[in-house]
């Protein structure tokens, strides 16, 4: 299986909470940075505690897209969240003994943010 189809599986395994899925796709020594935060998730239990814990309802996640190589990949990710927030995720994942081993991931609120005066005629354009 390539990189991203590991990817792809792995934030699908998500939505239905698949915990069993979610789980064989990890490498024992992954790990996740979440640099937004500054958080770090260290090994497969970590990082699956971190998902199963996290407060539920969280949403509709869709992946929009994944792609990569044999080594790497990156996915964008869409959570439709029951308060009405569009939240965006961009990971970026590298492989080991066929694995997802080390992952960084950027979450985001889409229009959180007003472009600069000198960009305003470019909102709503994405």
């Amino acid at each position: 299986m390539s990189a991203a189809d590991l990817l792809r599986r792995l934030y699908q395994s998500y939505q239905p909470r698949d915990w069993v899925t979610a789980e064989s796709l990890l490498h024992e020594d992954a790990s996740v940075d979440l640099p937004v935060t500054s958080e770090r998730l260290t090994g497969r239990k970590q990082v699956m505690e971190f998902q199963t814990e996290y407060p539920e309802p969280w949403g509709e996640l869709t992946v929009l897209r994944a792609i990569g190589d044999e080594d790497s990949a990156a996915a964008e990710v869409r959570v439709f969240a029951p308060d009405g927030q569009d939240l965006r995720m961009a990971a970026f994942w590298q492989t080991r003994d066929g694995l997802l081993w080390r992952g960084t991931e950027y979450w985001t609120a889409a229009g959180s943010e007003a472009p600069p005066p000198d960009r305003a005629s470019y909102q709503g354009q994405s």
